[in-house]
Order: C-alpha cells, then sequence, then structure tokens
C-alpha cells in the first residue's frame, strides 16, 4: 500500500511542519488532554443553564455526562487550528469532503450499530445476556428524551477523537512515513489512551487497538472521515444507551432502550468493562477488517481526488 495512490495522504504532501512521530504523538495527547481541560472549563455556563430544566434536574447524571461529551468539541478545535494556521490545509485534507457528507456520515452510523447488534445477537442464544429485571436508569419509552439528548453528546465525542487519531495523526504519519507507520501508531496509540479506564484488561486494549486499524483503514480506503466519525459514535451510543453496556468501563446509565447484563464468562462477554472487553468483539472486529479488504479487492472502493 503505497501512500502516492492514497489521496487522502497525498493531499498532505509538501506541507510544512509535519511533525516526526514523537512530536506527532505528543501533540494527540495534547488535544486529548489540553483540549479536555478547556473544554471542562469553557462549558460550565452551559451546564448552569441546563440544570434546572426539567430533564436534566431529575437526572443529573444525564447532565454530568452530556457536558462531559460537549467538553470533546475543544479537543477538535484544536486539532482544525493546527490544521488551518499552522499546516495552512484545507479540513478537506483531513477527510472532511463537502460531497454527500451526510450519506456518508449516515452509513458509517449504521455499520457501527450493527457491529455492536452483531456482538449482541452472537451473546443473547448462548445464555451471555440477560434482561436487568430491577434497572436503575430509564428503559425504554420513558428514556426516550434522554437517549436522544445524549446521542447529541456521543456525535461530538466519537468524532473528535477520530479527528485526532485518524484524521490527523494518521494522516500526518503516513504522510511523513508511510501508511503502515501511520496505521500503527495511530491505532496504538488509540488503544493506549484507554489504558486508565476502569476495570481495562488486555483484551480490551488490544480490540480498540482493532477498532483503531479497521476505522484507519476504512479512512485510507474511501478517503473519507465522515464515516468513521459515524461509526464510532453508533458503537458508543448503541453499547450505552441502547443496551445498556458499560462503554469502554465507564458508566453511561442515564437512559436505555434496553437495560441488559454481561454474564458468564468475561473473556467471552468482555464483563464489567463492556463488550469491547470480550473476545465475541474480537470476532467480529477481525471479520469486518477482513470484510472491508474483501470488498476493497472487489474495487468496491475508489481513491478519487479530494476536493476542498
Amino acid at each position: 500500500m503505497h501512500s502516492k495512490k492514497i489521496p487522502i495522504i497525498n493531499s498532505s504532501k509538501n506541507k510544512k511542519k509535519l511533525p516526526n512521530f514523537i512530536w506527532a504523538i505528543i501533540l494527540s495527547l495534547i488535544f486529548m488532554y489540553g483540549g479536555s481541560l478547556m473544554g471542562s472549563l469553557a462549558t460550565v455556563p452551559l451546564f448552569l443553564a441546563l440544570r434546572n430544566i426539567p430533564l436534566f434536574f431529575n437526572n443529573k447524571d444525564l447532565l454530568s455526562l452530556l457536558i462531559t461529551l460537549f467538553s470533546f468539541a475543544f479537543i477538535s478545535l484544536l486539532v482544525f487550528f493546527r490544521v488551518k494556521v499552522i499546516e495552512k490545509r484545507s479540513f478537506s485534507s483531513i477527510g472532511f469532503n463537502k460531497n454527500n457528507w451526510l450519506k456518508k456520515y449516515s452509513l458509517g452510523f449504521l455499520i457501527g450499530l450493527a457491529m455492536m447488534s452483531i456482538i449482541v445477537l452472537i451473546l443473547f442464544p448462548f445464555g451471555y445476556i440477560t434482561v436487568e429485571k430491577n434497572p436503575i436508569q430509564p428503559v425504554g419509552i420513558s428514556a426516550i428524551a434522554s437517549v436522544l439528548v445524549i446521542l447529541l453528546g456521543w456525535i461530538i465525542q466519537g468524532a473528535t477523537e477520530e479527528i485526532v487519531t485518524r484524521g490527523w495523526l494518521l494522516n500526518v504519519l503516513s504522510t511523513k512515513y508511510n501508511i503502515g507507520v501511520g496505521l500503527l501508531i495511530s491505532s496504538t496509540l488509540f488503544g493506549l489512551m484507554h489504558l486508565t479506564n476502569p476495570n481495562v484488561n488486555y483484551i480490551a486494549v488490544i480490540n480498540i487497538i482493532l477498532v483503531g486499524l479497521f476505522y484507519g483503514l476504512y479512512v485510507i480506503k474511501t478517503n473519507d472521515l465522515w464515516a468513521v466519525c459515524g461509526m464510532h459514535s453508533a458503537w458508543n451510543f448503541a453499547q450505552g444507551n441502547i443496551f445498556g453496556f458499560k462503554v469502554s468501563g465507564l458508566d453511561v446509565s442515564v437512559g436505555s432502550l434496553i437495560d441488559l447484563n454481561l454474564v458468564g464468562s468475561d473473556f467471552v462477554t468482555g464483563g464489567i468493562f463492556g463488550p469491547e472487553a470480550g473476545i465475541t468483539a474480537t470476532f467480529i472486529l477481525l471479520a469486518s477488517i477482513g470484510i472491508l479488504l474483501f470488498i476493497d479487492k472487489k474495487r468496491y472502493f475508489s481513491n478519487k481526488p479530494l476536493k476542498s
């Protein structure tokens, strides 16, 4: 796989101030943690404005999670500043082509929902999933308002992590070195950034790295970031607020369409970390990568030049 054939990589060629891999990793961490700090401060007025609205007044955890997810927007702003002001290139160069953006995002969102739903459909018949009989969060019809509101937060959060890791880091490292280096470092960093999450284990880290590889390959094959933004948001949203699982070890029980429990072998299900820490997710991710590579060989994708 040569970067000369990939427009999303080639779009960064001959641009000044593209960092080496050490500085690129440091910058990515600055984006993530510096932007999060900025966001936590900047969203205080939003928290104060929303806290007395009945939906949030009666579900304070919903407001806290929503504000946390909204704060990710400031991470994206740091990346956009770097791309536009320092590297002096267009947003299309990181995969945000305006053509058919909603269609691309929607397709990605459906893929993300399907992948998590398949995991549930595999686990449920074998008794690895039970339905919570005494939920502590709103469930079903009573949770619809909360679910729709928190979806906005997942849209921001999922897109932000893709902007940092696939839109920027994969892009600049593939340009400076080669696509293999870009894929390896961006995916590995993506996995390692979850090491501080509650109840993380080695399968969880491996699976999150596999997620990064799948998303990275999709970006390379399609020259597009919209779809993986949709996939990422849908994957998290489905885990936490459709099926009621933990999301990367984090408790997001603020409302769910169904409230399910993972039971039995943690090796199979992921246990208290959520499905991402189970071997079932490993199988689905490897299968997804295989399918992606297969349809690429059938020339389903076309690497058309990017337009600003």
